[in-house]
């Protein structure tokens, strides 16, 4: 006796179904005949979530890199060798995540301070770069870093557009050499300055941070600097004592109390307190700032406190938000004074792998080791590979730190890998969701506690700094529409893969409670978080295939629910993306699996995935589709499969086709349309016909509207005799003749030429398209008298009369002229 099906198993209510515009022919499914494989009712459901629309969801819902090539470098794994950090000497912060401070209880005998030599000051001094003033506009940019030369052009810095496919650059009239030599002469001019820092040629900006920061220390002889870790605030510091005068300096214990750094303080002498800790139950007090100015007055001497992004500070002095310099600004500042070989700095700029580094914010420090790399292939020693490979190398060097970390915490970790899963996503969303991986991590590594969250833990501003991301707000897309939202990004963009890849790898132990995580957002109700379940996969795939098949895509492809089949088909074609090895081949086996569940996520797969090796998908399809056939039907469980096979091969030829539109390069597009006409006659008959009639649903707008794409793929392809568009608008033709002249489809495709001509109203370029389609499908007399009629009488409830663009097409519609005994008229028929 059957079982009872499980609610899950049928579809979603709430998943979008295809436009109410688009076309479904009829289906013919009959009941299996015997022999045929036996199928329980809870294996049953209705497939409604049509390929085009996966596709969609799949595009909207992943982080932007998950689909670009910067994912697919291997890591430090250049050329089978690991590549390690170059010589030489780093600057700026090393300091990668919060900072740790002491309590020492008892007598308190230790130095809390000790002497930076001034030469180390000096050669800070020579590739130090100061970041400009805030223009109008300005803010915390995301995405890509400004084009280098833009960045040197002054270092003016640029908001990146909102939205992840958003990366365009600000223009520069000047050559690299120009902007080079600008921005030498003024980090050289930091030399120039006089005893006491008021030079003429001062490098910095009026109104920048730099400027800001020296006005206070001049007037208090106290300046406050804050902001993130990785921004170079410590060697900005040391600049800011030495334009202030000081040619000593001495670093404190950041670990004292406020009130206790006036005791250490000495004549004459430039002060740094490094990673200075504030918060509410250690603030810094109008009393202790006067104290320190009122002394430093005294003695003659400047300090510098560094403190984080988020100071707790009561008057007297007002914090100075620091900032780093653009990426290629603060490049070519440590290339500038280095032996290159007899190469320009703006020569070196302008290498795609030197670009493709400063595209990706990273901290200062991985900028100064980046420019040794940079250097030492100026001078021969370093190949353009290893150059290439640098921001996965520091990628995985940051995230290696980060899980090493005894100062971070599980709860800390969970959110970093939530993190990276929903990268580019809303932050609530990450922290709701982080918590749920605390709570399975802390089963493995202290089974006997219950997982402690705290509800009102370290605030959201701080847990995204601490991360090295940056928040921004977006416009998240919904099916009521797009709202605003708050979204966290990592800066550097390799840094969300780089870590899935490690967690994955580099710590089996977690394995039990990722593959338990993912599988709940797998079936969760938002399509965001199930796309990014299939995202996160897919990474791990491609770092581990056989393991991430085993433990996740394997079991969701085999499973009865519809988002698990889903989501083992998302993740396959993003670990193709993504470089994974042996996709198509996974595809290709369960296309023709006994399983029919293995046979709907191969056939989804190829709508997703397919576009990157057409030619084998649309066989693969076509193959499938012969399959079906030859076993007398659908399977009982997958009663949509002719419509699933259509609907797949459907989505990749539209996607062959935008391709082919925005290279201008139809040859693959017409290969792959003009091989259909021929498939008309035998077993794959009702499969082309139904791959036509799918293709003419989706649009280039949101729910239906907009031009349908497969008539905007005729438009644009070119019409002169003889060139691959000419072939692909005939295979076109040739097809919608088929549909027409079929009795299963010809419904079908008048009400899309209904839609068609209704939706041309408002678009001449779609009326101008259509005008060149009808006369080609007008082969035979019976055609023409079908379409004429279809224009006469094409009216909408309450018109009178048809809308003025069917009888502008009515009139360019004239009698065939050809035979229809002839072969061209009735090859499709």
């Amino acid at each position: 006796m059957n079982a009872p099906a499980d609610p899950q198993d049928h579809p979603d209510p709430q998943r979008p179904a295809a436009p109410a515009a688009t076309p479904q022919p009829p289906d013919a499914a009959a009941e299996p005949a015997a022999g045929k494989e036996e199928l329980t009712d809870a294996d049953t459901e209705t497939e409604t979530e049509h390929a085009w629309d996966s596709r969609r969801d799949l595009y909207r819902h992943s982080p932007g890199i998950m689909l670009g090539q910067s994912a697919r470098i291997g890591g430090s794994l250049v050329g089978g060798d690991q590549h390690g950090v170059s010589g030489g000497q780093v600057t700026g912060d090393v300091i990668l995540g919060g900072s740790k401070v002491e309590y020492h209880l008892g007598g308190d005998t230790e130095e809390r301070s000790g002497e930076i030599p001034s030469a180390e000051v000096e050669a800070l001094a020579r590739h130090f770069v100061h970041p400009p003033a805030e223009r109008d506009g300005d803010g915390p940019g995301r995405g890509t870093a400004p084009d280098a030369g833009a960045a040197l052009a002054g270092g003016a810095t640029f908001s990146a557009p909102t939205g992840p496919a958003a990366r365009t650059t600000p223009s520069d009239p000047t050559g690299p050499a120009d902007r080079v030599a600008t921005t030498d002469r003024m980090a050289h001019a930091d030399g120039m300055t006089t005893t006491d820092g008021r030079g003429a040629d001062e490098p910095w900006e009026p109104g920048s941070p730099f400027a800001l920061a020296l006005a206070s220390l001049r007037e208090h002889r106290l300046a406050i600097l804050s902001g993130p870790a990785t921004t170079g605030r410590r060697a900005a510091a040391l600049m800011l004592l030495r334009a202030a005068g000081a040619r000593s300096y001495r670093a404190l214990d950041p670990a004292l109390p406020p009130g206790r750094l006036v005791g250490e303080l000495r004549e004459g002498c430039g002060h740094l307190v490094a990673d200075f800790a504030t918060s509410a139950e250690r603030p810094v007090h109008e009393h202790h700032v006067r104290a320190l100015s009122e002394r430093l007055h005294a003695t003659g001497g400047h300090l510098v406190l560094v403190v984080g992004p988020h100071p707790v500070v009561h008057g007297g002095v007002t914090p100075v938000a620091w900032r780093a310099p653009e990426p290629a600004a603060l490049l070519a500042g440590h290339l500038r004074n280095r032996d290159l070989g007899g190469r320009t700095v703006a020569e070196l700029l302008e290498l795609p792998e030197v670009r493709a580094v400063l595209a990706h914010h990273r901290p200062v420090a991985d900028t100064a080791r980046f420019a040794e790399r940079v250097a030492g292939h100026a001078r021969g020693t370093v190949s353009l590979a290893e150059l290439g490979a640098f921001g996965h190398y520091a990628a995985e060097r940051q995230v290696r730190a980060w899980f090493d970390s005894t100062d971070h915490t599980l709860h800390d970790k969970a959110f970093l890998i939530a993190l990276a899963t929903f990268d580019e996503a809303p932050y609530p969303l990450t922290a709701e969701l982080s918590d749920v991986l605390y709570g399975l991590l802390q089963r493995i590594e202290n089974p006997g506690e219950p997982a402690r969250i705290p509800v009102f833990g370290t605030s959201s501003a701080q847990r995204v700094e601490q991360a090295l991301a940056d928040r921004y707000q977006e416009p998240e897309e919904t099916e009521w529409g797009p709202v605003l939202q708050t979204k966290v990004q990592f800066r550097d963009r390799l840094t969300a893969i780089t870590l899935l890849r490690e967690v994955w790898t580099g710590h089996p132990s977690a394995r039990p409670a990722l593959v338990a995580w993912l599988r709940r957002l797998a079936d969760d109700p938002r399509p965001v978080v199930r796309t990014r379940a299939a995202a996160t996969a897919a990474v791990m795939a491609e770092a581990d295939l056989p393991s991430a098949m085993a433990l996740l895509i394997r079991s969701w492809a085999a499973d009865r629910r519809l988002r698990a089949r889903l989501a083992a088909a998302n993740a396959l074609a993003l670990a193709h993306h993504l470089g994974a090895p042996h996709v198509s081949r996974i595809l290709a086996e369960w296309c023709t699996a006994p399983d029919h569940r293995l046979r709907w996520t191969a056939v989804r797969g190829y709508a997703l995935a397919g576009d990157a090796f057409p030619r084998e998908a649309l066989a693969a399809l076509t193959e499938a589709a012969r399959a079906m056939e030859a076993r007398g039907g659908p399977a009982r469980g997958w009663t949509e499969e002719r419509n699933d096979l259509a609907g797949s091969a459907a989505t990749l030829l539209l996607a062959a086709g935008q391709q082919a539109s925005a290279r201008e390069d139809w040859d693959t597009a017409a290969g792959l349309w003009s091989a259909l006409p021929p498939l008309v006659r035998g077993a794959t008959r009702d499969f082309v016909l139904r791959t036509t009639v799918h293709a003419c649903g989706p649009t280039d707008g949101p729910a239906g509207t907009g031009r349908p794409l497969l008539l905007d793929l005729f438009a644009r392809a070119d019409p002169a005799p003889g060139t691959d568009g000419a072939v692909l608008r005939h295979a076109l033709a040739a097809l919608w003749r088929g549909v027409l002249g079929d009795p299963m489809c010809s419904a079908s495709g008048l009400t899309t030429l209904r839609q068609w001509i209704r939706a041309a109203a408002d678009d001449p370029g779609a009326e101008a398209a259509l005008a060149e389609l009808l006369p080609l499908l007008a082969v035979s007399t019976e055609d023409h008298r079908r379409l004429a009629y279809l224009l006469e009488n094409l009216r909408a409830d309450g018109e009178a009369a048809p809308p003025p663009v069917a009888l502008r097409l009515r009139a360019l519609l004239s009698a065939p002229h050809a035979d229809p005994r002839t072969p061209a008229a009735t090859s499709s028929r």
